[in-house]
């Protein structure tokens, strides 16, 4: 763990095995914190928010961050060997997942110095006083952020990157299965910077719930941002409705694919396919549920045959390679489940749709599509987090498209695809979801909003709002002069 600068063992003395899921071998080991440890590293943050000028002081805080990101560059392919070896991230994902998020790091470390921190309005009268007012941004103080596994470098730096750009102090609890990617950023933040003790700390679990109970009902802890399941994400905003703190939740998808009956079926199928299975299709805002028009949905059927049983799966360190392994044995046989009993529901299964097999070793699922799917049914409904794109056929106009892609508790993204741009931004706009891509574009940029409808989240991450949600507004009222 790191706390307070340092890097240091839980005081229990635990440790736990971390294991590459494409063979089980163990890459490493954490320290395993209990509720101790994380209070340290609460009072760790807690401490250097209110004693230190990191709020305050936007051109040394900026300076910090561009260290950091300097750090990171240099630590690049130590990131991306880490990420291979704890999650299984082929690596041709770690494109996206290391060296973009790096560089999008610059958006945030401009805006420490270039958003409006104050701003006067002019005088307003009332009860026969004319005052003027200031609006103050300032930080929450300490932000409690929970990673995911499927991402761990990308939502780490998301979760720091920001906290730290907005003045807050932070604590990092990653996920169990993926420890290392935190201890990389936090070597880089120790050895490359001039980041104060305690600014930064992360700490990892064995137990996710132990260590998550333990800093989600931790007082001194001023804002929760989360990504993960909704319901993880629900007891998080429980545990933060005690003192009222903010939350910020991105809880995963179901997104819509809605091919309408006009669209290039060539690249929607190429495109479709490629956007579901990317990181072995754990991803939560992947093209996972394709919705398709009956006058070309055997077509598309045809098409998603060839090309998803022709994709490349297996060692994540071959660049050719999309689907990798699965995290971890509980999740594999969670996938297997959701699909077998889809079969048995009178799903039909095209290609892939068993585990597969690399010397008896890691956690394998080909890639798999399950066609014929009702839209209530549960492979269309859950979240399967893991190579299974699940196709549901709809009849009528676009208006019928609309309300099958809609019919979800999720909302998180949406694509659309069609020759017509128009009819594909009148769909778009209608689909209930935080991000929609329309043909071949994707949303994922450091200056545009992302988070979620429905169960699939509170609040948002990047752009300008995104910012902003790391940050409190002060009105400050003054007598105008007379």
């Amino acid at each position: 763990m790191f706390i307070n600068g340092e890097f240091r063992e839980a005081a229990a003395g635990g440790r736990y095995q971390v294991c590459n899921p494409a063979d089980e071998s163990v890459v490493g080991e954490a320290s395993d914190a209990q509720p101790e440890d994380v209070a340290a590293a609460v009072a760790a943050a807690r401490n250097a928010a209110d004693t230190t000028s990191w709020a305050t002081d936007h051109e040394f805080r900026r300076k910090c961050l561009e260290q950091l990101q300097a750090g990171l560059r240099k630590e690049a392919q130590t990131a991306k060997a880490v990420a291979v070896a704890e999650a299984g991230t082929p690596i041709s994902a770690t494109l996206t997942h290391v060296d973009a998020m790096i560089e999008d790091m610059s958006y945030f470390n401009n805006l420490v110095t270039t958003w409006k921190w104050e701003e006067d309005l002019p005088a307003y009268e009332l009860l026969g006083m004319q005052s003027l007012r200031r609006i103050r941004y300032e930080p929450y103080g300490v932000v409690g952020a929970i990673t995911p596994w499927n991402a761990p470098f990308m939502t780490n730096i998301w979760k720091i990157g920001h906290s730290l750009a907005t003045g807050n102090a932070v604590v990092l609890k990653s996920a169990p299965d993926t420890p290392l990617s935190a201890a990389v950023i936090a070597k880089v933040a120790q050895e490359m910077t001039d980041i104060p003790p305690g600014i930064i700390n992360t700490i990892s679990s064995a137990d996710k719930a132990i260590a998550g109970e333990a800093l989600t009902t931790d007082p001194r802890v001023d804002l929760f941002h989360f990504t993960g399941s909704p319901a993880v994400g629900q007891r998080i905003a429980q545990n933060a409705a005690v003192g009222i703190r903010h939350t910020v939740l991105e809880l995963g998808g179901k997104s819509a694919n809605v091919i309408l009956p006009d669209a290039n079926l060539d690249m929607a199928c190429m495109l479709g396919s490629v956007m579901c299975m990317s990181n072995s299709g754990q991803g939560c805002a992947l093209a996972t549920r394709m919705v398709v028009h009956a006058d070309v949905y055997d077509e598309v059927l045809q098409r998603l045959e060839a090309v998803v049983g022709g994709l490349p799966w297996g060692d994540p360190n071959d660049p050719n390679t999309l689907v990798g392994p699965i995290i971890r044995a509980e999740q594999l046989e969670r996938i297997e489940g959701l699909v077998d009993r889809a079969e048995q529901d009178g799903a039909r299964i095209l290609t892939g749709g068993k585990r597969g097999d690399r010397g008896g070793r890691g956690f394998w699922y080909l890639p798999t599509v399950v066609a014929d799917a009702d839209e209530n049914s549960e492979i269309a409904q859950a979240e399967v987090f893991g190579p299974v794109l699940t196709v549901v056929r709809y009849e009528g106009n676009d208006d019928e498209a609309v309300r099958v892609a809609n019919n979800s508790r999720y909302g998180l993204s949406g694509y659309v695809q069609s020759t017509d741009p128009q009819r594909a931004w009148n769909v778009a706009n209608r689909l209930k979801a935080g991000t929609v891509n329309i043909n071949n574009s994707f949303y994922l940029s450091p200056d545009s909003p992302f988070g979620g409808y429905g169960i699939s989240g509170d609040g948002v991450e990047h752009g300008e709002a995104g910012f902003r949600e790391y940050l409190q507004a002060k009105t400050i009222a003054s007598p105008a002069a007379q």
